[in-house]
């Protein structure tokens, strides 16, 4: 014989709600994160792998520039391993999207505006640290100039990041997925411009600072946009709807 069980009240229920978040924000209010201690947190949750990753396309470019024979061909190596570098960095900026993981961030204490601020400088302190061993050891050795450095590997990163970041800025579900195609195309792009001898040395070196000033720019717009539109992410995701 089954025994009914008693009935619900709505009154508990609620007054055990207020009780559980009570209880949560005194926890949570009596000793708060610092920002090195979130960062911490953070950095625990990334897969280091595309770390890994982006050391191995620059010792892959430095071998590259090992065996370049012209500058073309080191303009051609950088030019086509630089956007990938870059490329690598999005799986992990965009885990939450593709995992459908969007709605539960949104309730944790910490914003999404804070955890992709996280995110995003903890790739660039690690990338910064990459970069600053490439480039410092490429210019000891005279591999490349400060000048080919600007050019061929600062120019082509600049782009691609702001291609990616602005994708993953914008609210379509799909949309970080166009990050690779477009990058691509930069990429076959750059290299057909580094390529055609006549129309690269037309160029002078203020037009590639000024090229170099106005990527720079977009991105810092690009990074500005996306934390101000990260938190409406979820508006879009059919899990919620």
């Amino acid at each position: 014989m089954d025994i009914p069980s008693p009935p619900v009240r709505e009154e508990a229920v609620q007054a055990a709600v207020r009780a559980a978040l009570t209880a949560y924000r005194r926890a949570a209010f009596a000793r708060p994160l610092t920002r090195l201690e979130f960062l911490r947190q953070q950095g625990s949750f990334l897969r280091k792998r595309w770390w890994a990753l982006q050391a191995g396309v620059l010792a892959l470019l430095w071998q590259l520039l090992n065996m370049a024979g012209s500058p073309y061909e080191m303009a051609r190596s950088m030019g086509t391993l630089v956007p990938l570098f870059v490329v690598l960095v999005l799986p992990e900026l965009w885990r939450n999207r593709t995992a459908g993981a969007l709605e539960i961030e949104c309730t944790t204490r910490h914003s999404l505006r804070a955890v992709y601020a996280a995110r995003m400088v903890l790739f660039g302190g690690a990338d910064l640290l990459l970069l600053t061993l490439f480039c410092s050891a490429a210019l000891a050795t005279g591999r490349v100039t400060l000048r080919d450095l600007v050019i061929h590997f600062l120019l082509p990163f600049l782009v691609t990041a702001c291609i990616c970041l602005r994708t993953l800025a914008c609210r379509g579900e799909y949309a970080p997925w166009a990050a690779l195609p477009l990058a691509l195309l930069w990429t076959a792009g750059w290299v057909g411009i580094v390529l055609h001898q006549e129309l690269y040395l037309r160029a002078a070196l203020p037009v590639w600072l000024v090229l170099l000033a106005l990527a720079a720019a977009y991105l810092c717009w690009t990074v500005s946009k996306l934390q101000t539109t990260c938190e409406t992410f979820w508006e879009v995701s059919p899990s919620w709807h």
